[in-house]
């Protein structure tokens, strides 16, 4: 338990917990303290493998190109800047998910639209603009000096994070 702790200070690492521990309080303890899953004894090796398979399917928690800064971890609706925990709405989870995963990429509001709404309801693109000022203003409390989210003028968004 206290290792996953430890590497949940710093890192996003996947980590799964297998254990003797049966008991419901442990299983919620360790998932609590960040394991992703958590595996009681006995156990088949196929469900191990099966597991193991399911977190690596969900991508790189830890996403490169900004690691080790950023880390977003979609299945429990976390992320963290610069060690500083997030509180981000879903849309603006899922906004910053957008512009991780392609840093550096220009995103016009449309495209984006596209990944906020999957239903494609009827919204403004200027609803975009919230989202990414709402966004802006969390990012700064965390990067105090930095801009990672750029607006070009007629075109769209970039979003960039510097090494330091």
């Amino acid at each position: 338990m206290q290792v996953c702790q430890d590497l949940r200070g710093f890192s996003a690492v996947p980590i799964i917990m297998i254990t003797a521990r049966v008991e419901e309080m442990d299983r919620l303890r360790g998932l609590d303290l960040g394991a992703d899953d958590y595996i009681c004894k006995p156990f088949s090796p196929r469900e191990v493998v099966a597991r193991v398979k399911a977190i690596l399917r969900r991508g790189p928690q830890l996403l490169t190109g900004v690691a080790p800064r950023l880390i977003i971890d979609d299945a429990q609706h976390r992320a963290s800047l610069n060690g500083v925990e997030l509180d981000l709405t879903r849309l603006e989870l899922r906004l910053l998910s957008t512009f991780a995963r392609s840093a550096g990429r220009v995103f016009s509001r449309d495209q984006l639209l596209d990944k906020l709404y999957s239903d494609h309801r009827v919204v403004t693109d200027r609803t975009v603009d919230s989202h990414i000022r709402n966004l802006r203003r969390k990012l700064e409390q965390a990067c105090p000096g930095e801009t990672p989210i750029e607006s070009l003028y007629g075109v769209g968004y970039r979003f960039q994070l510097t090494d330091g």
